[in-house]
């Protein structure tokens, strides 16, 4: 392995360790207030952010895989915070609902979620997450043009 592809491993190595320190932080902290992990936080808000989603249009938004916001929405469902309701224009369609207690969660959660994201952060100057959020950017589009 020669000093780039090195490098380049570490560099991935390194966003997948931050990745995963900021959302098992989230996690604690989300579960600790509300009950819900940080990637059912932002499934809901998601939905609400969509008029009667289908469940693939939500696994695009959070560029997961339809299995992974399956799973997630079906917890969601179980505890009673969103409905499915077959699409009347297409009866081979799924539509997704928030229920008044998704509502209600998906207020509360954004107010405590931006509070905890702030939180998480504020060891990072401003001028660095604004370069970062663009650098991000880069390595994504990267991704998806070698595909």
């Amino acid at each position: 392995m020669n000093g780039e592809s090195a490098g380049d491993l570490a560099l991935v190595t390194g966003l997948y360790r931050a990745t995963n320190a900021a959302v098992r932080e989230l996690d604690q902290r989300l579960m600790r207030d509300h009950g819900i992990t940080f990637v059912q936080a932002v499934t809901l808000r998601a939905i609400a952010s969509f008029d009667r989603p289908q469940p693939h249009l939500v696994a695009d938004h959070l560029a997961q895989q339809s299995q992974t916001v399956t799973g997630v929405l079906d917890r969601l469902e179980r505890a009673g915070h969103i409905t499915r309701q077959r699409d009347l224009g297409d009866r081979r369609a799924v539509r997704l609902e928030l229920t008044d207690s998704g509502r209600t969660l998906v207020a509360a959660v954004s107010n405590s979620l931006e509070r905890h994201v702030h939180d998480v952060l504020q060891g990072v100057k401003v001028r660095t997450r604004t370069n970062l959020l663009a650098e991000l950017n880069e390595v994504e589009g990267s991704i998806k043009a070698s595909r």
